[in-house]
């Protein structure tokens, strides 16, 4: 009986779920381990895994309905974690560049599919049409690697992101358009309708599902049931396409475009959906890819090696040379060129849609399903590796110039009430750089006169709330706790020990900013350091910020901290894509236009001109409900600094109740003598 259970559990392939997902978990565990050593694409590993654990190889594992339930997902994953990471700001400032790639990367391998199947094979024309898409089509197989990197937000990669969804819509409607007239089922009425839903879908998904996630996510901060609505939104687009004729992996790429402004890249939330498909559906995708291909092919007929080969050079000849020409058009670099090359080279998703559907109307016969199988695996090996090059370049090469370039700085977060922890941990990692290595700084402030064990915990937990806060990003968070008689001069003294160059300070939502004690402890810390010092009070979370908008004081320019407060906004405007907008008199706002860096890393901002500061509660009727209000402020003998700086509590919690509110004030220079002086109580004020 035992040996019975014994060989019932062991035949292949395998047909226990739990030993099937063991031994594909073993999979996805051990192959990148090994490859990383050999310099290999995790991705050729994975799809060589699957062509030897495959059908086609030792039969460990079916293709069975689990097995495609997680390809499909992962696929979707894909496009979703591509629409999500699109640089919005940055496809604004290269759309012509998409579209050009776009008509050059279908154009001209449908071009070249048809004069194959016309010439070389002597097919029909419509064969040799569907052929073409075939071609045309790709699929990101090798973003991926490129999100390993950190280089998803480079001009090249959005380029190719857009345009896949582009070209494979005209793929599919190509495929819909032959397989129509092969079946005689075309009319203008089909079209016409065809068209309206199209429309109708991408009004709803790009317009109304912003509206649903930013309600969603005011009234729910559960990470759980934000992860779940995420992913919800994502199969519902992908269904809903579907079913209007379309594939559901332009669903999936249109719900992650939709939800880009709501998904910051350093949020808790992004790092959990990175997780996920990466962990477990993505390399789930990756093996079943492998486990469609079937080696034995090329040893049945010539005919079928010949197929095999003419199509593969087809494929990957007609996306090099739409890579080539889009580089000499807008004089890209070379690695450039390799990156758009390597992202739209690998063929799968869209290119099995229309073999599958060409070989059901009997257009395709064996030798071009087999041809495409081995077509599939060879572009998707030279995806990766094309990818992996490049995306070793260009993190290199950024990382050097981050490295030569301005420090980013330690930033630390003062904390005390629980209700607020999240917002600031979330704010200041969306402020610091992304390539920035520094851990941020939490810090509690016992009262040495009242403190005991029980105190002493409470702080230890909340401090623990804050490490969790930061680790749910994957950012690394130190905590201080310390027992000082002030609050204030307890921070500078960690300001000065920890090599801190911001502060993030929190207001909770029922305080106000002219409480009296707050006051007192924020001016004491102003007096008492330089660093950067953000207040904020925020009612919601970043991520459902729409637009920033700040007002800057005259001469503000000629502080020591002019520039370093405008990188760390311009990181905040990055990380939620909300429109930036200045107020500011006309020589400090061309003093910002300056600063703001031209080219690809240049933030999109709008320039509001605006000399009535100490009119400031004025603008408090363009505000808008989800907008976030920054003033920039400086100490007192700085040469901005103006008399109706004394009164901005009061105007703010009067004018701005209902607001987002952030007050920066600037870096400014405090001599160590007077810095001891602080810290040793001479001139503590009380």
């Amino acid at each position: 009986m035992l040996l019975s259970i014994f060989e019932n559990i062991f035949t292949l392939p395998l047909s226990n779920p739990v030993l099937l997902f063991a031994v594909v978990l073993l999979i996805i565990l051990f192959v990148p381990i090994i490859l990383t050593q050999l310099r290999i694409p995790y991705i050729v590993g994975l799809i060589a895994a699957g062509i030897i654990a495959g059908p086609y190889g030792l039969n460990i594992i079916s293709r069975n309905s689990s097995i495609e339930l997680f390809s499909t997902v992962g696929l979707l994953y894909i496009m979703f974690i591509a629409g999500v990471e699109v640089d919005i700001n940055g496809f604004k400032r290269n759309k012509v560049k998409s579209i050009v790639f776009s008509l050059y990367s279908f154009t001209i391998p449908m071009a070249l599919g048809v004069v194959v199947g016309l010439f070389v094979f002597r097919y029909s024309v419509a064969t040799s049409a569907l052929l073409a898409c075939m071609f045309a089509s790709h699929t990101l197989l090798a973003y991926p690697i490129a999100s390993r990197y950190g280089v998803t937000k480079i001009r090249s990669v959005n380029m190719t992101v857009v345009a896949t969804v582009i070209i494979d819509t005209l793929s599919l409607l190509t495929l819909a358009v032959v397989v129509g007239n092969h079946k005689g089922e075309l009319d203008t009425l089909h079209w016409v309708r065809f068209a309206f839903l199209i429309l109708a879908f991408g009004v709803t998904v790009l317009l109304g599902l912003p509206l649903v996630a930013r309600y969603f996510f005011k009234h729910n901060t559960d990470s759980i049931a934000q992860y779940i609505f995420v992913l919800a939104m994502m199969f519902l687009s992908a269904f809903f396409a579907q079913v209007i004729g379309m594939e559901g992996i332009i669903g999936a790429f249109l719900s992650g475009i939709a939800l880009n402004r709501t998904i910051p890249s350093t949020s808790a939330l992004m790092n959990r959906i990175d997780f996920v498909g990466n962990a477990l559906f993505i390399p789930i995708f990756l093996i079943s890819v492998g486990m469609l291909v079937d080696l034995s092919v090329l040893f049945t007929s010539l005919q079928a090696v010949v197929v095999a080969l003419v199509m593969t050079a087809t494929a990957i000849i007609g996306k090099y040379i739409p890579a080539y020409l889009t580089q000499r058009t807008f004089k890209l670099k070379l690695v450039e060129r390799t990156m758009i090359f390597g992202l739209s080279n690998a063929h799968a998703a869209a290119t099995l849609a229309v073999v599958i559907v060409g070989r059901q109307i009997e257009l395709f016969n064996d030798d071009v399903l087999n041809g495409t199988v081995i077509m599939i695996l060879v572009t998707c090996i030279v995806s990766s590796f094309a990818t992996e090059k490049a995306s070793r370049h260009i993190a290199a090469t950024t990382k050097l110039s981050v490295d030569m370039g301005r420090k980013t700085g330690k930033i630390l977060i003062p904390v005390s009430n629980p209700d607020t922890i999240e917002r600031l941990v979330e704010l200041a990692i969306m402020i610091r750089n992304d390539s920035s290595r520094e851990p941020l700084c939490a810090i509690y402030i016992s009262d040495m006169q009242q403190v005991d064990k029980s105190r002493w915990e409470h702080g230890e937990r909340i401090l623990e709330k804050a490490a969790f806060c930061a680790a749910a990003s994957d950012v690394a968070l130190e905590m201080i706790h310390d027992a000082n008689n002030n609050a204030a001069r307890g921070i500078i003294k960690a300001v000065k020990d920890h090599s801190i160059t911001d502060i993030v300070l929190g207001l909770h939502q029922s305080s106000s900013f002219g409480d009296a004690l707050f006051s007192m402890r924020l001016s004491t810390l102003l007096k008492g350091t330089s660093q950067t010092v953000f207040v904020a009070k925020l009612l919601h979370h970043a991520n459902t910020i729409q637009r920033i908008v700040a007002v800057i004081p005259p001469h503000v320019e000629y502080e020591a901290g002019f520039a370093h407060w405008f990188y760390r906004l311009g990181n905040l405007h990055k990380q939620t894509n909300a429109k930036l907008i200045f107020y500011g008199n006309a020589q400090t706002l061309e003093k910002v236009r300056q600063l703001n860096r031209h080219g690809e890393n240049a933030l999109e901002v709008q320039l509001v001109e605006f000399n009535q500061w100490s009119h400031l509660h004025t603008l408090a009727g363009t505000l808008k409900p989800d907008d976030l209000f920054v003033v920039i402020a400086t100490r007192k003998a700085a040469v901005s600094y103006t008399h109706a700086m004394e009164k901005l509590h009061v105007v703010l919690g009067k004018y701005f109740i209902g607001n987002s509110i952030m007050i920066i004030y600037l870096k400014q220079y405090v001599s160590d003598e007077e810095q001891v002086k602080f810290l040793s109580g001479e001139k503590w004020r009380s």
